[in-house]
This record gives structure tokens, sequence and C-alpha cells, in this order.
């Protein structure tokens, strides 16, 4: 179980640190980022997830998520917070919507699936 956990974090991590592939796709040339670095709830939410203030995070989160409510992105990365906090639901629900947005992301399946057995066998 100890195992599983960490297998999971370390893919939630790598997961939310190295972004979503088509995060940042769907911006026009010339428009403002609206995802990412240029979303400054976003990058406050980076901060807090850095010093491992975890429900600052998913304030900052929420916040850039009224600016983009598509972004894989920063759903990832509020599921990542509720992870941390121990919402395992709220990170799961994250992580649908993570799935609903790039389908075709195989390392948002894998992920998926270790949360879906965790929750089954506890935290």
């Amino acid at each position: 179980m100890k195992e599983m956990r960490y297998t999971t974090a370390v893919m939630v991590c790598a997961f939310v640190l190295g972004g979503c592939g088509n995060a940042y796709r769907s911006q026009q040339a010339g428009e403002p980022m609206t995802t990412g670095y240029g979303n400054l709830y976003f990058e406050q939410g980076n901060i807090y997830i850095k010093e491992n203030q975890f429900h600052k995070a998913i304030e900052q989160y929420r916040h850039a998520l009224r600016l983009n409510p598509h972004s894989a992105v920063i759903h990832a990365a509020l599921g990542w917070a509720y992870y941390n906090v121990g919402n395992l639901d709220a990170a799961i629900a994250e992580g649908e919507k993570v799935m609903r947005l790039e389908p075709d992301n195989d390392d948002v399946k894998k992920l998926m699936d270790l949360l879906y057995r965790q929750r089954i066998h506890g935290r």
C-alpha cells in the first residue's frame, strides 16, 4: 500500500509539473495566455504547491479556472492539491475533467487507474 501511494504521488507530481499535452495548443497567436504562466492565479497556486500550502493552492487554482475553465493543466494541478489535503474524491473528479479534456493522454489514464484503486483500497 505504501508503494502504491508513493507511485501515485510520483505520477501525479510528474503529470502536474510536466503539464498536459494539449493545454497550451488552444492559444491563438497574439492572444494573451489564459493558462499556464500567463494566469497569475495559476502561478500563485504553483508557488503555494511548492511551499506545501495546499489549501491556499486550491483557492488560487479555483480562481484560475474561472479565467480558463477548460484548462487541463489547471484541473490537473487542482487535483494534485486536493490529493495532498486528503480529498481523494475531489482529486479524482478533477482527474476525470482532465480525461475529458485530453482523452488521448495515456498518462492521465494510468494515473486515474491508480487513484481509483487507491479509493477502493483506502488511503
